[in-house]
Order: structure tokens, then C-alpha cells, then sequence
């Protein structure tokens, strides 16, 4: 990173995190799955922020349908079918010139894609269903990476209430992975405790209509991508209190933060799993997208 890029396009970020904060972003190495809805507002963040290096993944292509939401995307995108990858490669160039980005239509439940991500040093999920992020879940506690995991959901109940919300999940080194964040508290039952319910609905882990399209808005999906952002900036300068798992609700509004500790019988990050080993242990073998994977 140039003093010239530090005091002129990143001054205003510079002034609330300081240079070394400015530093730690500049020196790392961000993978961002899925590069839809919420993932092609993350990229841009990330670009705007002064990232060091983007790798995006994803294995579909614009849509019409996609326009109301995909950041960057174009009505010729959408004729054209043009990879959503190359759409957020291409939003980042717009943004900074400088920042290498690598774009990938490929699938994280792929092994060698799987693979090819353990050179980032920081992984964010912006995917739909269990077995995605079960394989990013799997990645990073055996690689050690910090995983941010981003959900949105929006439901009508009734004629006047609809509920639109989200939930940001935060899984880092030796604290509670993604399954430990999506069972926890593991005592609570979901019909009582409506919190709970909410995270666990906007997570992905429950569909009323699973054969139908879901609703999707880019303000929702903007809600959430800042928070994930935020959560990124404090991994890396440490400005709040870690928060394991946020769940968003835009019609409260409110934004709650659920605590959370690592199941110490965790199957996918607990004494018998694969945690911290790297390449001493071979890749996950992953179920088909319908099905999550074997932890």
C-alpha cells in the first residue's frame, strides 16, 4: 500500500481505524463465496475499504431476476448470462484498479475449489443452504481462518406483518464454529424462544416453501453486508467485543447479539474433528448441494 492510496483514498478510513488497521487490511487476502445479493455488496465493500486481494467464487450467472438485488450487475448481464464472478471482478476494478481479484465459477462443494481457498486469510459466506456452508465451515476450522457467515430472510405472516431479517455469524480460531453458533443455546426450544427461531430461519435452517423463490431487497441485504463488514474491521483492528452470532431485524428494528462458547462435542469443530490441522488431514467429502455434508 502507497502513502499516496493511504492519505488520499483511504483518509477518511484511515482517521477512524488509524494505519495500522489500514495496514492489516491492505495485507490480506479476503474470499468471498457467493457473489449474489449480499456478496456483490461485500466485494464492493471490501474494495472500498482497501482490501489487499479479492478472490470471488461463484458458480452461477446474472438473471433478470437478479437485478433488484446484484450489485454492479447490468439488464446485458442478465441477457447475456455473464458469470456473477466476473460481474464483482469487474465492480472491483471500477472501484481500485490496484486490488488483485481473482474470479472463480466454480462451487465451494467442488475439492479442488474447496482447496484452492486456503491461501485467504479471511472467508465470507454469502450462500444459500446447509451444505455450502457446512464445506466453508469445514475450511476454516480445519485451516484455522476466520468465516463470516451472512443469511437474509423475508416473510409474510398474516396480511400485515412481514418480517425481513438476517443474521451475521462470526466463526474464528479456537471459538465456536458455525454448527456450535446454529445450535446454541442447545437446551432452548425453538418454539419458545422466538429469538432463536428468527436466527435460526434467516441462517437458512428453516423454509416454509422451499420449492419457491424467496423474496429478496438490496436494503436488507445492505443491512447485513455492513454488519459483516464491521465484524471484519474489528477481526483485524478490534474496536467492540467480538460478537459470535447478530441477528438482524429490520422490522423492529433491532440488532441482537447472541453469545456463545464451543460445544465441547461439536462433531465439526470438537476434539475428534479435524481442527487447526491444515493439510495433514485430506478435504471434507461433500454430499450433494440438497444434503449437508459429513462434518
Amino acid at each position: 500500500m502507497t502513502p499516496a492510496r493511504d492519505t488520499d483514498r483511504l483518509d477518511r478510513q484511515i482517521r477512524a481505524f488509524g494505519y495500522d488497521g489500514q495496514r492489516r487490511l491492505g495485507a490480506t487476502t479476503a474470499a468471498v463465496i457467493g457473489a449474489g445479493g449480499i456478496g456483490s455488496l461485500l466485494v464492493q465493500g471490501l474494495a472500498h475499504l482497501g482490501i489487499g486481494r479479492l478472490i470471488v467464487m461463484d458458480s452461477d450467472r446474472v438473471e433478470p431476476t437478479n437485478l433488484n438485488r446484484l450489485a454492479g450487475a447490468t439488464a446485458t448481464d442478465a441477457r447475456d448470462g455473464t458469470p456473477k464472478a466476473e460481474v464483482a471482478a469487474r465492480a472491483v476494478g471500477h472501484i481500485d484498479p490496484d486490488i488483485p481479484v481473482h474470479a472463480m465459477q466454480d462451487s465451494i462443494l467442488n475439492t479442488d475449489a474447496w482447496m484452492s481457498l486456503r491461501c485467504a486469510d479471511l472467508l465470507f459466506g454469502a450462500v444459500d443452504g446447509h451444505a455450502p456452508r457446512w464445506a466453508l465451515n469445514a475450511l476454516a476450522v480445519q485451516y484455522a481462518r476466520p468465516y463470516i457467515d451472512t443469511g437474509a430472510e423475508i416473510a409474510a405472516h398474516g396480511s400485515d406483518l412481514l418480517d425481513v431479517s438476517g443474521h451475521v455469524a462470526t466463526v474464528t480460531p479456537g471459538g465456536p464454529c458455525l454448527l456450535c453458533l446454529s445450535g446454541y443455546p442447545a437446551a432452548a426450544s425453538m418454539e419458545l424462544d422466538p429469538t432463536l427461531t428468527a436466527a435460526k430461519r434467516s441462517a437458512g435452517y428453516l423454509h416454509d416453501a422451499p420449492d419457491q423463490p424467496t423474496p429478496s431487497v438490496i436494503f436488507l441485504n445492505q443491512a447485513i453486508a455492513g454488519t459483516a463488514l464491521g465484524e471484519a474491521l474489528n477481526l483485524l483492528t478490534g474496536w467492540h467485543r467480538p460478537r459470535p452470532y447478530t441477528l438482524l431485524d429490520l422490522a423492529g428494528p433491532a440488532l441482537t447479539a447472541i453469545d456463545a462458547d464451543p460445544q465441547p462435542d461439536c462433531p465439526a469443530c470438537g476434539p475428534d474433528s479435524p481442527r487447526g490441522d491444515g493439510d495433514a488431514t485430506a478435504p471434507p467429502h461433500f454430499a450433494t448441494p440438497s444434503t449437508p455434508p459429513h462434518p
